[in-house]
């Protein structure tokens, strides 16, 4: 197989910035037309259609009810979605996906606990050393 001549990374990367533009678009476009149904569809389990708590597989990120997982665990070792292996995956590795408000990521809770230690510096009382403390010299009298 022989590659176009004529490729360079300036003409590679001007294609990247067309495509991500143009997936953008298309990705605010989806977002507006997201009504209460596929909202309602976010919270089900993709194999039973329940409303109950979810789990999100460590590898691929799909998500699943507990029950679900279980059942489905005992009779394969890959994911019921996209077949990605599960076979090293431990009980402790999946994580309980709540709501998508709840997600947040680690450089807004560092900030958050930056502006916290601030605040909490603060309010410490400012300590300045007294002049009641004198050096004593046992030869003096």
């Amino acid at each position: 197989m022989q590659l176009q001549k004529g490729i360079t990374d300036t003409e590679d990367y001007k294609q990247k910035v067309v495509s991500m533009e143009r997936y953008r678009r298309r990705d605010d476009d989806e977002r507006k037309h997201f009504s209460e149904i596929d909202a309602e569809r976010e919270e089900e389990c993709g194999i039973c259609m329940e409303m109950n708590s979810k789990i999100v597989l460590p590898n691929c990120n799909h998500v699943m009810c507990i029950k679900c997982y279980h059942e489905w665990n005992t009779r394969s070792q890959s994911c019921p979605f996209c077949r990605d292996s599960l076979k090293r995956v431990n009980s402790a590795d999946l994580w309980v996906y709540t709501d998508s408000k709840d997600i947040v990521d680690m450089t807004a809770i560092t900030r958050e606990n930056v502006r916290r230690i601030f605040i909490y510096i603060d309010k410490l009382p400012l300590i300045a050393p007294e002049d009641f403390i004198h050096a004593y010299d046992s030869h003096v009298k």
